[in-house]
């Protein structure tokens, strides 16, 4: 299966349907890249739509 084959997804609001979606996360300075790299996901999630903490719910793009 080519890349251009894999199927999808988005991440939205469970809440709202939202597509402004935040989760908290960590980064770290990579020295050798000489820029920021994320290095660990949270749990926590946030809906810039409905102002609100929220579950995120994982859509298939058509």
């Amino acid at each position: 299966m080519s890349e251009s084959e894999l199927p999808r997804f988005d991440y939205v609001c469970e809440r709202c349907g939202g597509q402004s979606v935040t989760r908290d996360a960590w980064a770290e300075w990579d020295r050798e890249q000489q820029s920021w790299a994320v290095s660990e996901i949270f749990d926590f999630a946030f809906c810039h739509q409905c102002h609100r903490q929220t579950q995120l719910a994982l859509r298939k793009l058509d």
